[in-house]
């Protein structure tokens, strides 16, 4: 394996962008383990702090793993232990959860329009067979959210496009416990079985616009649910509360008109 020696400015930036290049390369393949501090040290020309920093910066990442007695290893890059990082911003975070929605939508919404058109009988009876089970799942969030998400992968799968399997397979996991808030109340499994339904007879019919359109409706519905019973937040320290801007259920009704 090829490295460079770092120029002092760049230091340790350069050396996580050097081994991130080498395992996106393939030289230092998943299981891989690292050459010693020291050598790999001298073959980066850097000291070994600067090393230790840009290691367990890529050990954040989930790249890289250091075991205590046994060296640094390439991780098994696995798309939940990359994703880890992500689900630790995305947790209980509204606004970006709203942004992975809208990354949804852009994705699987073209694949729901793709699947329709290449979709297989194997696979609709296979969609056909899970949109069947849900029901009996509606009173198990754990197990409902386990299907749903099935559901979405079996669509993700008939689309035909290996890369874009791969990339909702990260935001699967990143979307897990957005699922988890969204899922929570019943009446909005029970609408999302209803939505499935329905863009699952646009993937029978082999309609791509139908499909493309059950799908961003679907999403829409359960994007706008997230922060909907979210408590208002208090105005920053120093600033006054706009009139009027009462929390939900608190303070004094607004005054109307025929009531002065």
């Amino acid at each position: 394996m090829a490295f460079e020696k770092i120029q002092r400015r760049t230091v340790p930036d350069e050396a996580i962008r050097q081994i991130k290049a080498l395992v996106a390369s393939g030289e230092l393949e998943p299981g891989h383990k690292l050459p010693s501090e020291r050598t790999l040290s001298e073959m980066l020309g850097l000291s070994r702090p600067s090393l230790r920093e840009a290691i367990r910066a890529l050990g954040a990442l989930g790249i890289l793993e250091i075991r205590q007695g046994s060296g640094t290893y390439v991780t098994s890059l696995s798309a939940e232990l990359l994703a880890h990082p992500l689900s630790f911003v995305l947790a209980s975070n509204i606004p970006a959860l709203q942004g992975l929605f809208e990354v949804r939508l852009m994705l699987e919404v073209g694949a729901a329009r793709s699947a329709a058109a290449r979709i297989t009988d194997a696979d609709l009876k296979r969609i056909k067979t899970l949109t069947s089970q849900l029901p009996g799942q509606i009173g198990d969030l754990e197990r409902f959210i386990e299907g749903d998400i099935a559901f979405h992968q079996m669509i993700h799968e008939a689309s035909g496009n290996a890369v874009l399997v791969a990339l909702m397979e990260s935001l699967v996991i990143l979307g897990k416990g957005s699922r988890m808030l969204t899922a929570k109340r019943r009446e909005i499994r029970e609408r999302t079985l209803a939505e499935h339904r329905q863009i699952y007879r646009a993937l029978k019919a082999h309609d791509p616009d139908a499909a493309a359109a059950a799908m961003a409706a679907h999403l829409r519905h359960v994007r706008d649910e997230l922060g909907s019973d979210q408590p208002a937040q208090p105005p920053p320290a120093g600033q006054r509360r706009p009139a009027g801007a009462l929390s939900k259920g608190r303070g004094r009704k607004p005054v109307r008109s025929g009531d002065r």
